[in-house]
């Protein structure tokens, strides 16, 4: 009766780890897709075209305002699981590529899916990225793909790096008036430009500040991700709460172009993003 009472446990034993041996392959890899979705509180966003007077939003302390323009960098993707997971989304920068990067406008919805390919086999119930191009991310030389100034990179010089967060639009209290640069470049009345960048803070001159912010962010519950299950990371990113946060007053605030000008709003960054849900889906499947 022991021997029998011991071979049943044994197999028991033995199922059990089979099963589990089943559910995470080490060897195996799957894909993650993480979608940004831009809002102004719970308004959805409607660009317009700069100094147009349809003012679509309004700040908490009743300023009306539109936008034209909408975007950030997004870098240094992340995925932790309960169990010790851990994806990090590869990360280079040559004079003909820019791996790990990705400039989401609001104005191309398809910038705004990130695909995450070749991660490994688990559950995750978190995900870390970083609005910004960090150090890792300056190339002294030629950079490719959404780094290239040359293919519409926003860069600024390399002291300051890359615009990480862009917002543009027209405030009916903004206290901008016409300006005209030559070269058929003007800036129209009314109109409101925060470009907020900045990859290091420099000794002895305050004008450059570590702008990028690292943000992380739990699902509440946890997917799984295999070849025959892809998740999907719906992500919500309200600029208003950082016109907001900041208190942003467009009488006075409407032409933000530095790091040191750009930090009260990069301050907010922590607090600009939510999971909206997450899904489960079999790959190739929406």
């Amino acid at each position: 009766m022991k021997i029998f009472n011991l071979m049943a446990m044994i197999s028991l034993t033995t199922l059990l780890w089979s099963c589990g041996g089943d559910e995470v392959n080490p060897d195996e890899f799957g894909t993650f897709q993480v979608y940004f979705e831009n809002k102004v509180g719970a308004e959805g966003i409607t660009l317009r075209v700069p100094g147009s007077t349809d003012y679509d939003y309004e700040t908490s302390d009743g300023g009306p305002f539109n936008l034209s323009s909408l975007g950030y960098y997004v870098s240094k993707v992340t995925l932790e699981g309960p169990n010790g997971e851990y994806f990090q989304d590869e990360m280079s920068v040559t004079a003909d590529e820019s791996k790990g990067y990705y400039l989401l406008k609001e104005s191309n919805s398809a910038s705004r899916n990130i695909l995450l390919e070749k991660v490994p086999a688990g559950t995750y119930d978190r995900i870390t990225f970083t609005i910004g191009v960090a150090e890792e991310g300056m190339k002294e030389g030629a950079a490719g793909g959404v780094l290239d100034p040359a293919a519409g990179a926003w860069f600024w010089n390399w002291n300051a790096g890359y615009i990480g967060l862009m917002m543009e639009g027209t405030a009916e209290h903004s206290g901008q008036t016409y300006v005209d640069h030559g070269n058929g470049v003007e800036v129209l009345e009314k109109t409101f430009g925060f470009h907020v960048g900045g990859w290091k803070d420099v000794t002895d001159n305050e004008n450059f500040i570590n702008n990028t912010k690292t943000v992380t962010l739990e699902f509440g519950t946890t997917v799984t991700v295999n070849p025959e299950r892809s998740p999907l990371a719906h992500l919500i990113t309200d600029v208003l709460k950082i016109l907001d946060g900041a208190q942003v007053d467009f009488s006075t605030t409407y032409s933000i172009h530095s790091p040191k000008g750009g930090k009260v709003l990069a301050d907010q960054l922590s607090n600009t993003f939510s999971v909206h849900h997450v899904h489960q889906s079999t790959s190739g499947h929406d």
